[in-house]
């Protein structure tokens, strides 16, 4: 064999021979590992922002459904009053007392009666109410004024609250200012911040009140100069901010820190605050909400604990991680420029090395592990992503024997083993959906798929599978059901939610024996307004009367939306008795035919709508939901045909006028 081809041929030099290129590689390397951390921080950060939006909205909407329950509570309050012509004071306390307020509606000091008293009416208004009981009574502070209105009654009637017996609120600019806005628009008003006549030397805390006028029975309300001279007081609560607040805002919230504050976010506007100590919180967010005519501003930031729960390591992997990895790649590159016959080799089993370990990564999402077939479930292996998962590192589940089983939902373990152990015993894989408790208490939906690993004599020595984080997916299920049974253009439940409340009504009704009431409502030269002025405004005045139904029946009852402009009402517990179910059905469907009449201004137009509304009664499952529906509709219809804005009633068969 000739030398030349003994001799080991010369590599050509290629163009990452020379050690500058390592560096090169290096600098790039780097700068891209940095911009890779740097959009990781930022999606994290992003889902935690979004997520923190989620929680405060929840927060919002909870506490302005409480505010709007406590105005409900004044509206039952002001319809005592329009029931009677006189309200005593005996029946003043057992109204209240009925009410319960202390275990349904907690944080509320009182619901009383400020009467509207004239100047020649002030000692007439002391006589009396010194006759009624309360001998020392007197209205405070002294002196002549315009118009009074002292606080008559007042319950629950404890120390505190007859500290405020007497006294006049229109004498307290604050207070009058709302007082003279519910006055004129008819409506519940909130005040501003102030301080209540109720409080002592001790935890003084600031308060607000809410209050809810009270027009003679029968005057005409229509023009603010009419509400005015129909006024005969005011129903009202007062509220300590602090005691109301943490009722409201304190059970279980680890996530948020809340600040409340009337009117814009400055110091001396602050109602309530759960910050005991002032920190840079990684997530802030403002929110507003208008009660009772008065703009609330929220402001909410992040408690430690929830900025621990949506911090990831996997940003600071990608750093620490890339960045050895860069550097190792640059000692490659240059041991490799200085030594290239012998590190080619190693070169190449390094970057297939990588490729397999990337691969693997990037194909394998979620918790990879090898556990113990039954509980506790131990790991014999487990992937680093079950830190993301349980907020505790693979190495106390491997080096400390931490199992598994401790963070599965206390409600959903006795499945998870049952499901497992019914696969191994058919050697079948198993695919299953369960709940966990993370470190933090924070609960996560996961999905688990595994299969087990047997002996030569069939016995299963452990489980290999994966578990994935399924939570966003199933809180986007949740907002997909929400979407099947709410009308999204008034948020009233439809059709197929009311069908199931209706069958749930009369399963009640069946055992109780109290008598509901169906009310189809539908409105009159609907479809004029709607194609003479156009969907939008159709849509508008849709809208409202969802809302005027809503605050013209009872908590309890269902109002609904079937299409189109056809509203159907559900009540419940009406009575043992056909004629008293139906009196009851009536005096509401006058309520609402008397709210429906009012106009509907829409970008200053007024427009007007008038229901013609259908009435039948049932008594447990006689008569199938369907039916009911047919027979309200059925008398609706005779309503319109007896010329619109009025009541029929289904009853033995056939549709009769209302009484």
């Amino acid at each position: 064999m000739p030398a030349d081809q003994t001799a080991p041929k010369e590599r050509p030099r290629y163009f990452f021979d020379r050690e500058i290129y390592a560096w090169v590689v290096l600098c790039v390397s780097l700068v891209l590992t940095v911009a890779f951390w740097s959009y990781a921080n930022g999606a994290f950060k992003q889902r935690g922002q979004e997520r923190f939006k989620y929680r405060i909205e929840k927060e919002t909407a909870t506490l302005v459904a409480r505010m709007h329950a406590y105005q409900q509570v004044l509206l039952g309050a002001r319809g005592l009053f329009a029931a009677s012509d006189v309200v005593t004071p005996d029946e003043w306390h057992i109204y209240v007392s009925q009410l319960d307020l202390d275990e349904n509606l907690p944080g509320i000091l009182g619901t009383g009666f400020a009467a509207f008293v004239r100047p020649n009416e002030k000692d007439a208004h002391i006589r009396s109410m010194r006759a009624s009981g309360h001998p020392a009574y007197d209205v405070v502070p002294a002196g002549d004024r315009d118009a009074y209105t002292p606080i008559a009654y007042l319950e629950p009637l404890n120390e505190r609250n007859q500290r405020a017996v007497g006294y006049d609120m229109f004498s307290d600019p604050v207070r009058r200012e709302a007082m003279e806005r519910a006055r004129d628009t008819g409506e519940a008003a909130m005040s501003a911040r102030v301080t209540l006549v109720q409080e002592t030397d001790v935890d003084v805390q600031p308060g607000f009140l809410i209050y809810l006028p009270v027009y003679r029975n029968h005057a005409p309300l229509t023009t603010m100069a009419e509400r005015r001279a129909a006024l005969l007081g005011f129903v009202y609560s007062p509220f300590r901010a602090h005691d109301l607040m943490r009722g409201i805002f304190a059970s279980g919230n680890l996530d948020t820190e809340i600040e409340l504050y009337d009117g814009p976010a400055q110091p001396e506007n602050l109602l309530y605050s759960t910050i005991d100590t002032r920190r840079r919180p990684s997530y802030v967010i403002f929110n507003t909400a208008v009660i009772g005519g008065r703009l609330w501003t929220l402001r909410f930031e992040s408690r430690p604990e929830y900025e621990a729960a949506t911090t990831s390591v996997q940003p600071l992997m990608i750093l620490f991680g890339g960045a050895a990895l860069n550097f190792l790649l640059f000692v490659v590159m240059l041991t490799n420029a200085r030594h290239i016959a012998r590190m080619q080799a190693a070169a190449r089993s390094i970057t297939q090395s990588r490729d397999r370990y990337l691969n693997l990564v990037d194909n394998v999402p979620g918790t990879v592990f090898r556990a113990e077939p039954k509980l506790p479930r131990r790991f014999d292996h487990v992937s680093r992503n079950i830190a993301t998962l349980t907020g505790e590192p693979a190495e106390a589940f491997l080096d400390d024997g931490m199992a598994f089983g401790h963070f599965i939902h206390a409600d959903d373990l006795a499945r998870v083993d049952a499901t497992v152990r019914a696969a191994l015993d058919r050697h079948e894989p198993y695919e299953m959906e369960y709940r966990i408790r993370q470190h933090d208490r924070t609960v996560r939906w996961v999905t688990e798929r595994g299969r087990g690993v047997f002996d030569d004599k069939g016995r299963a020595l452990w489980v290999d599978g994966v578990i994935l984080d399924v939570t966003e997916r199933k809180l986007a299920e949740n907002a997909l059901r929400d979407l099947a049974f709410y009308d999204p253009l008034t948020a009233l439940p439809n059709r197929r939610l009311l069908d199931d409340r209706l069958r749930q009504a009369m399963l009640a009704s069946e055992r109780s024996k109290q008598r509901g009431a169906i009310l189809f409502v539908d409105l009159d030269n609907f479809k004029a307004i709607n194609d003479h002025f156009g969907h939008e405004t159709g849509d508008l005045i849709l809208c409202e009367v969802a809302h005027r139904l809503r605050e013209s029946v009872r908590e309890a009852d269902t109002v609904a939306r079937l299409g189109g402009d056809e509203f159907l009402v559900m009540l419940e517990n009406l009575g043992t008795t056909d004629d008293g179910a139906l009196e009851r059905a009536q005096q509401i469907a006058t309520k609402i035919l008397t709210a429906l009449d009012e106009p509907y201004v829409i970008a200053g137009q007024a427009h007007r709508s008038t229901p013609s509304i259908g009435i039948t009664s049932f008594v447990g499952q006689a008569q199938n939901a369907g039916g009911l529906i047919r027979e309200a509709d059925q008398a609706m219809y005779d309503a319109k045909q007896a010329g619109r804005n009025t009541i029929r009633v289904f009853r033995g068969g056939s549709v009769r006028e209302a009484e």
